[in-house]
């Protein structure tokens, strides 16, 4: 027993072949001069048939206005099928596509997010005060770290199809990992020290910063 839609909800009262139709607008749509094309040998099928027809002694249904009437009707199929299937690997392409384009924009934004915490583990050194016995912790630190093991995963699922990509990701993991032993390592203790270890941060920063502008512009193809 089926009863009224609930409140709010409207009744889809739209069949298989309404959802069909709209497939095969889409379709069209998408590519007009294949459906095009089919109209016109449709219309030649037809116009054929009707030849054939004229001179049938039967008429429309004789025998050989019946068998040309197949061979139409298995031709337009196959057409048909084609059109159809090559509809599905367009739009399959497009997909696959398209994910590869959000990949490539997530490592991308990844590395430069790298050159963020870069950026700002520097501004960090440089706010400190030197003394005695000074490490350098917090949280500029940990970012550089989470970066790193980021950056690590990206390189370890990379794909060949962008080669250059996964290499821009081993160099910012490089980048980051020695910037990370100076910032374990390293003593604020004087002036020097706390100047040295900021360049450190600054030129892993502005290697980073290179290798990004270069991808976008596209030297590296």
């Amino acid at each position: 027993m089926t009863g009224a839609p609930a409140l709010g909800q409207r009744q889809d009262r739209r069949g298989p072949q309404n959802h069909g139709t709209l497939r095969l607008v889409k379709l069209f749509l998408d590519h007009p001069r294949t459906f095009t094309l089919l109209g016109l040998l449709m219309a030649a099928g037809v116009f054929w048939l009707a030849l054939v027809a004229a001179h049938d002694p039967g008429g429309a249904f004789g025998q050989n206005s019946a068998a040309w009437a197949q061979a139409v009707m298995s031709v337009g199929a196959i057409l048909a099928a084609i059109v159809i299937d090559q509809g599905a690997s367009r739009r399959d392409r497009r997909e696959q596509q398209a994910a590869v384009e959000r990949i490539r924009a997530a490592r991308v934004k990844a590395v430069s997010n790298c050159l963020l915490v870069l950026d700002n583990a520097a501004k960090a050194v440089s706010e400190r005060t030197p003394r005695r016995g000074l490490r350098f912790e917090g949280l500029a630190l940990i970012a550089i770290e989470a970066m790193h093991r980021t950056i690590d995963h990206y390189v370890a699922r990379g794909s060949d199809d962008e080669p250059i990509l996964v290499w821009m990701m081993v160099r910012t993991s490089d980048e980051l990992h020695r910037a990370e032993q100076a910032l374990k390592a390293a003593r604020l203790e004087t002036r020097a020290q706390q100047e040295a270890l900021e360049r450190v941060m600054r030129t892993g920063a502005q290697a980073i910063r290179e290798m990004l502008d270069e991808y976008a512009a596209g030297l590296f193809a």
